[in-house]
């Protein structure tokens, strides 16, 4: 069953975003035993650390750039090409006209923006998924390479509706994912 998720259309959004779940636990079942993992999730949207690496290969540490978090790759890493995992989520999706409507009653503009990928499309078809809220995605979790001594080794791609985190190189276990943001981020 997966966690109840903040909608991005709510006017309240940012700030119900950042609110944790107290006592919220790994949705793991064992298919062996039957028997529920009782870890908590943490930063986790569905299933707790050890079985976020068992189920997707990847997983939530401190970051090589930054004093936050960062996404890595399990013990298998990624092969170029590799599905890495998938950004957009239907809770998530939200308007850009209902995002410009949220951002004009925001301080900082740039905030407003943190976690939100846009697949630009014709006039008022432009499709945005707006991952703020924790549990959303545990690919919100990858940082950009942009200004240090690391490279981006994967990509954003949009396909059937989705939005699609790829390799662009082979990506070795433990290793940090980065994603490029595009320029209009750090503009």
């Amino acid at each position: 069953m997966k966690k109840k998720l903040f909608s991005p259309k709510l006017k309240n959004f940012r700030e119900n975003a950042k609110i944790k779940i107290d006592n919220s636990k790994c949705e793991y079942i064992d298919k062996y035993t039957n028997k529920r993992c009782m870890n908590n999730l943490d930063f986790y949207p569905e299933y707790c650390k050890m079985h976020t690496i068992i189920e997707y290969n990847v997983y939530i540490d401190k970051s090589n750039i930054l004093n936050g978090n960062g996404l890595f790759a399990g013990a298998y890493g990624f092969k170029k090409n590799d599905i890495i995992g998938i950004y957009s989520n239907p809770e998530t999706k939200v308007s850009l006209g209902d995002l410009y409507k949220r951002c004009d009653n925001y301080d900082k503009k740039e905030k407003c923006w943190e976690y939100v990928f846009c697949k630009i499309g014709h006039k008022n078809n432009t499709t945005c998924w707006d991952n703020l809220d924790i549990r959303s995605s545990l690919m919100r979790n990858i940082n950009d390479a942009y200004n240090t001594k690391y490279r981006n080794n994967s990509y954003f791609m949009v396909k059937n509706n989705k939005v699609y985190v790829i390799a662009s190189v082979n990506i070795k276990p433990k290793s940090e994912i980065f994603i490029n943001y595009g320029k209009d981020y750090w503009n």
